[in-house]
């Protein structure tokens, strides 16, 4: 007469156990990492944007965080607008604070005035300098950052109707 093996079969008690430790794996070991401790502190961010030669009032300039603190660590990205003579200082935190330490992709959008009877466009720089296609970058350091002078072509034409690679144009 043979004998016959019986394995024992799990219990609910084990089954439960079971799957309370994989679900208790799983979530330890999905757990967002505690991420870099960034240095809130701003430093003064300035520069001028020129548009076909002549200085562009009212052109919006924002910093794409790339390796920076990004909200909520910061109520917002850094931003700024052109004055009369083109120059900006960025503000993070307070009016013209700065940014703070880190590297940015610079953004620029260009609302023209509104003219009654016109049909607005929605950006004089045709989405040149948008997240997509803007070449510009920045990284800003401890103590002053003066950005060189943003001279940017008057153009015609939308980056996506040139030939080549976009934000490489």
């Amino acid at each position: 007469m043979r004998e016959r093996i019986v394995e024992p079969t799990p219990t609910r008690s084990r089954r439960g156990w079971l799957t309370v430790s994989i679900a208790v794996t799983l979530l330890v070991g999905c757990r967002p990492p505690d991420g870099p401790r960034w240095d809130l502190t701003p430093h003064p961010v300035s520069g001028r944007v020129m548009y076909d030669g002549q200085p562009a009032a009212g052109v919006l300039v924002g910093l794409l965080p790339i390796d920076a603190p990004i909200p909520p660590a910061i109520p917002a990205n850094p931003r700024a607008t052109t004055r009369e003579d083109g120059r900006f200082t960025i503000t993070t935190f307070r009016d013209g604070d700065g940014a703070c330490v880190g590297s940015y992709q610079i953004l620029l959008t260009w609302a023209p005035p509104a003219v009654e009877g016109e049909e607005s466009q929605t950006d004089k720089l045709l989405g040149w300098y948008d997240a997509v296609h803007s070449p510009l970058r920045l990284t800003v350091v401890v103590g002053t950052n003066e950005i060189p002078p943003i001279d940017i072509p008057a153009r015609k034409t939308l980056p996506e109707e040139l030939p080549g690679v976009p934000g490489r144009n």
